[in-house]
């Protein structure tokens, strides 16, 4: 394995077959993306809310890549493990009310593990916000997620997790950012604790893809990422993608694909703040006994 490093001078915006890669590797190297958060490095780290509306929102979310991956071909898996995440020693974490009135502000200060959030000591736990490839449509912005991967929010895409990707491009254009060293299901505020860092990202492929929507593997679970213009809408397809799931890696029929995810799956909130919202359905991993 060859580990490469790409520093954030190359990141875009957009997910897109368009963009030129920023570096090639083979199948089994692992990259260190260096990225910025998501508000591209424009907000200072000073506790000033009024520095949530003095930043340019086209520049939301970059994305340091794109990757390509040799061997990579549309119908594919791509495979990205997500080795370690090393964040900046400072971040930001902003909230206001639903009008965009009485807006709050704090740097949060990262210290042995932990995030000091004005006068709260909390247990960091990072994740990779936005990780996905050029999708198959000509362009989608980082702040959008969908099969593609893009903007999940998933807090369970943190160190040792593995996400499947469907490849639609020769060399799949991998790229990764908008990192939170700490999130909750929904990122209700709009906003994890958002921080710089380094992430190293492993890559494999698969000659098939294991599902039409972004799946991440953990310790205990498989999730399906599905995403919706309403929670209804994003909250069927990812149980309709996990029912399909458990009948090709489970062996289950369709009813008791069904009632297994009903009585030891669980539906859980990625965020409801983005311009498509997004569920993952999250099914035991004892209950996949077919090789993927």
């Amino acid at each position: 394995m060859m580990l490469h490093e790409l520093t954030d001078a190359s990141r875009n915006y957009s997910f897109a077959a368009s963009h030129e890669p920023a570096l090639t590797i083979a199948p089994g190297d692992a990259v260190r993306f260096h990225t910025r958060d998501c508000f591209d490095g424009q907000v200072p780290m000073e506790p000033n809310p009024d520095n949530l509306t003095r930043h340019d929102r086209a520049r939301g979310n970059p994305a340091t890549g794109p990757v390509f991956i040799r061997g990579a071909e549309p119908g594919h898996a791509l495979v990205s493990t997500i080795q370690s995440i090393d964040l900046a020693p400072q971040g930001l974490l902003g909230a206001s009310n639903r009008d965009g009135a009485d807006r709050w502000m704090a740097v949060v200060d990262i210290r042995d593990g932990m995030a000091h959030v004005d006068g709260w000591t909390l247990p960091i736990r990072p994740i990779v916000g936005v990780m996905g490839v050029a999708p198959e449509v000509a362009e989608i912005p980082n702040t959008t997620p969908g099969p593609h991967g893009g903007n999940l929010d998933s807090p369970d895409l943190g160190i040792g997790s593995r996400l499947y990707l469907p490849v639609f491009h020769q060399g799949a254009l991998f790229a990764c950012g908008d990192v939170h060293a700490l999130q909750g299901d929904g990122e209700v505020c709009g906003q994890g604790i958002e921080i710089a860092a380094r992430v190293t990202v492993a890559f494999e492929l698969l000659p098939r893809p294991i599902c039409p929507w972004p799946v991440v593997e953990t310790s205990t679970h498989y999730d399906i990422i599905a995403c919706g213009a309403d929670l209804d809408e994003a909250a069927e397809h990812a149980l309709l993608a996990a029912r399909d799931f458990l009948i090709r890696y489970g062996g289950a029929t369709d009813q008791q694909a069904i009632a297994l995810m009903s009585i030891v799956g669980d539906l859980r909130i990625c965020q409801i703040v983005n311009p498509l919202l997004a569920v993952r359905a999250c099914i035991p991993r004892e209950l996949v006994t077919r090789e993927l």
